[in-house]
């Protein structure tokens, strides 16, 4: 998968461009970031860069840009994710010719994720718990600096407990905007200190987009792109358990499982999406096994493949986990490559306990 099929517009603005022009850019066409050349180099100012901006009345897009690595359109999607996870960002330029002809954003990503092995899991898995979060009460210059402090976008709004909303920075910077129509987008110093003045509820959103922690993140995702939310709150009840964004969805994909046990998988999948949702269940499996087994020497994976119903595929996977003492064997088949690793961990924990039990009545001869 290459990035050129996920191609999408995006907006292109001069150096010089005031930051006012580009709020209402990005208001308008509903878009987090904008790009910009700079010689040889892009550019990218986001909503959270203009959120920094402490007098965006007069000031140009230049001061806020940070250079970004160029994309050709044969890059690889997977490159890419893990690019943006790198830098922190949700969209990367393309570039052909030395002309940028689109980009390639989280949404595309995120749509894949949902559509593969790893949307299986819960959405309690790639959260961020115990979000930070503010009252109704609170003036948006305090939400302001949260959100700048910890980098981040999204403040879910509590009172006594109770979600009653979330407010993003764009909720802030699209109503910086206090002249928007035609060709002019202006913003006033007078206004603006204003609207940092004004409580939370003010500009929050009331409904709040939210899901169970046991919900699969293909459900919570497929809700994300539908509705146009860049997140998701996680709750259950009334009660706030975390929050689920753009960037854990690629902190997902970027996500290096280590372990201090070799492990070797042969076989992986072509689609990445499929090869990563492998590699971190073994992994999980290995990690969860040590703590039960925690002479483990090597674990070794052969994944075999077939198509047998049109594109769907058929897996069997070979598990070989060899510890100081014994070894153990397991091989499965089915269609989800991911739980046929979950039944692997099962079983291979359920012979490891019933040869522990069968050591015990031996007599010290026996052994």
């Amino acid at each position: 998968m290459l990035v050129k099929d996920f191609l999408s517009e995006c907006i292109t603005v001069e150096p010089s461009t005031p930051v006012s022009k580009v709020i209402g850019l990005m208001k308008e066409e509903d878009t987090y970031e904008v790009f910009a050349r700079v010689g040889n180099k892009i550019g990218t100012a986001t909503v959270r860069d203009i959120l920094r901006a402490k007098n965006p009345a007069g000031m140009k897009i230049e001061n806020l840009l940070s250079f970004v690595p160029k994309l050709s359109p044969d890059t690889k999607l997977f490159e890419a994710a893990r690019i943006m996870a790198d830098y922190r960002l949700r969209a990367l330029p393309i570039v052909q010719d030395n002309v940028i002809i689109g980009k390639i954003d989280v949404k595309a990503l995120v749509n894949k994720i949902k559509d593969s092995s790893l949307g299986n899991i819960t959405v309690s898995k790639i959260m961020t718990p115990s979000p930070a979060t503010i009252t109704p009460g609170e003036r948006v210059s305090k939400a302001r600096e949260i959100m700048l402090r910890r980098k981040i976008d999204h403040l879910p709004v509590e009172r006594n407990g109770r979600v009653h909303g979330i407010l993003t920075s764009e909720h802030i910077v699209f109503n910086l905007i206090v002249d928007y129509g035609g060709d002019r987008y202006v913003t006033g110093v007078s206004d603006t200190l204003k609207l940092l003045d004004y409580p939370v509820e003010a500009i929050m959103e009331k409904r709040p987009l939210e899901s169970e922690p046991q919900t699969s993140i293909r459900e919570v995702a497929g809700r994300m792109l539908a509705e146009n939310r860049s997140y998701s709150l996680v709750t259950l009840g009334e009660e706030l358990h975390g929050i689920v964004t753009y960037k854990d969805f690629t902190k997902l994909i970027a996500a290096k499982e280590e372990t201090s046990v070799p492990v070797y998988i042969v076989g992986l999948p072509d689609d990445p999406f499929e090869a990563e949702a492998a590699k971190i269940k073994f992994i999980r499996l290995v990690n969860n096994l040590s703590r039960f087994l925690p002479s483990i020497l090597e674990a070794r994976s052969v994944i075999k493949t077939s198509s047998i119903e049109g594109q769907r595929r058929r897996y069997e996977v070979n598990v070989n986990i060899r510890s100081a003492r014994e070894t153990f064997n397991y091989t499965t088949s089915g269609w989800d490559l991911p739980a046929l690793y979950d039944e692997v961990a099962s079983a291979v924990k359920k012979m490891a306990t019933s040869r522990k039990r069968a050591r015990r009545g031996r007599t010290p001869a026996e052994e």
